[in-house]
């Protein structure tokens, strides 16, 4: 009796530790700016916990269930932007994302504009960087850098070095997945 309950243990350790685990391989692509690190989120009755936040993207970020997942990413000198919402990844070969199917980047050229100490990506119904309700998608210190962001539409602002009020310098910017978007240039 003894030695069957040890084999089916063992067996069924076995069937158990062949299983792959739950994974999730993030891939970067050309044409997306560099990101420094992803983020997941277990997401469950409303409240959200951190699972893993890995800088190296080369392994698979392991998983400890099934989800739902939030998972962010953070581009090099940038904002972390929410790249999926209910992520579930079923045991089995890794869940792979590529992120040049999810982002975009922003390239504001700042030859029209006044001299910036930010430029903001935000909504296009934002009001704007220094007002109430105000959300950043993404920002950058300088003008001609790469801003990464889902796809969609956006409204870009310039905070001026000077002080001045922010100023909208551009409505219904498109961003499309796996392409740069160029504005003022």
């Amino acid at each position: 009796m003894r030695t069957a309950f040890a084999l089916a243990a063992l067996f069924a350790g076995a069937a158990v530790g062949a299983d792959p685990d739950r994974a999730l391989k993030v891939t970067t692509q050309r044409g997306v700016p560099p990101v420094e690190s992803v983020a997941v989120y277990q997401t469950k009755n409303g409240t959200r916990a951190a699972v893993i936040e890995r800088g190296e993207l080369a392994k698979a970020l392991a998983l400890p269930n099934d989800g739902p997942f939030e998972v962010w990413a953070k581009p090099k000198g940038g904002r972390a932007v929410k790249l999926l919402d209910k992520l579930e990844v079923k045991v089995g070969a890794p869940h792979e994302l590529k992120l040049g199917t999810l982002l975009g980047s922003v390239e504001v050229f700042g030859d029209n504009f006044p001299r910036a100490a930010k430029v903001v990506v935000t909504d296009p119904r934002d009001p704007g960087p220094g007002e109430k309700g105000h959300v950043a998608v993404q920002e950058a210190t300088d003008y001609r850098v790469d801003m990464a962001v889902p796809a969609g539409t956006y409204a870009v602002w310039v905070v001026p070095a000077n002080g001045a009020k922010a100023q909208r310098v551009e409505d219904n910017v498109r961003v499309q997945t796996g392409r740069g978007t160029r504005v003022g240039g």
